[in-house]
């Protein structure tokens, strides 16, 4: 990644030094620099930023929306508002002589402010989105309906006999969902993204001491509306009754796990290999369990 070094009218802080791609130098020098405009990019994103700069060895982003700019080791932003011009961060400067900046520093856990800074020249711009980071973008704004439970029987289960679950069909629930078209930067793509239901992840809680641990097992899809006639696609067979659970029943909660695809607005597949997400139904479904009397 190369850096373009412009310096400001103070006297303190590293030199940013032309550098081989996707690597930073810095040095000593008695001047103060400018976090400069990044040449060509590759690779992805961490952190919610864009492009990829190095760091002691490791990929860091370029940008993040709420740091601003990367410069040996820190993010430098405009303050908002800007201090007021009595303020001694100002120095010997106004605003007609530059702007002060916001300054975190990357930590090995995270990142520590590190003050406020005057700088004469300002810091990069951010960089315009890549597809892949419009699309994590765009999966943020789909909204999962709530999840109705059912199970079927629902207030005689019996122990050692599967109960069959399923939930209420509503396409805005189970998906298929997509985003409405996003775009973020002039030129930039409009992408579409979309979440199909992968798997539902049931919870049931397997004691009435709160400490005791959960239960989780696994549905393909979100199961079939109860039929005398049918076969369940989602089941669960209890092995104790629920006298011993709050109030005399099992209580079970769901977490839908989707796959996420995406394209741009001319049906161009947009990569989101590694994009996970997750959705949590509020509901709890009782299941009062009993126990077969085998009278001789």
């Amino acid at each position: 990644m190369t850096f373009a070094v412009v310096p400001s009218a103070s006297a303190d802080g590293p030199v940013i030094t032309p550098c081989a791609e996707r690597t930073i130098c810095t040095s000593d020098h008695q001047t103060t620099t400018v976090p400069g405009t990044p040449g060509s990019t590759s690779g992805g994103s961490g952190g919610g930023g864009s492009a990829a700069c190095t760091w002691q060895g490791r990929e860091v982003p370029c940008w993040i929306d709420n740091r601003g700019a990367f410069s040996a080791g820190c993010y430098y932003i405009e303050a908002s508002p800007q201090p007021l011009a009595t303020e001694t961060v100002w120095g010997t400067h106004t605003s007609k002589d530059g702007k002060i900046y916001d300054k975190s520093c990357i930590l090995d856990d995270g990142f520590v402010p590190a003050g406020q800074v005057f700088l004469a020249q300002p810091v990069a711009a951010r960089p315009p989105k890549s597809p892949r980071e419009v699309a994590r973008d765009a999966l943020t704004t789909i909204t999962v309906g709530e999840p109705v439970l059912h199970a079927a029987p629902a207030d005689n289960a019996v122990v050692g006999s599967p109960v069959w679950l399923w939930i209420e069909p509503d396409k805005n629930v189970t998906g298929p969902l997509s985003s409405p078209p996003l775009h973020e930067d002039d030129g930039g793509p409009t992408v579409i993204t979309t979440i199909t239901l992968k798997q539902v992840h049931w919870t049931v809680d397997d004691g009435p001491n709160p400490n005791a641990p959960f239960q989780e097992f696994i549905c393909q899809d979100g199961g079939t509306v109860f039929s005398r006639t049918g076969t369940p696609t989602c089941s669960h067979l209890f092995t104790q009754s629920s006298a011993r659970m709050k109030d005399k029943a099992y209580s079970l909660s769901v977490r839908f796990e989707w796959q996420v695809t995406a394209r741009t607005i001319d049906n161009v597949p947009i990569d989101t290999t590694g994009f996970r997400w997750t959705t949590t139904g509020s509901q709890v479904l009782r299941v009062p369990v009993n126990e077969v009397q085998v009278l001789n």
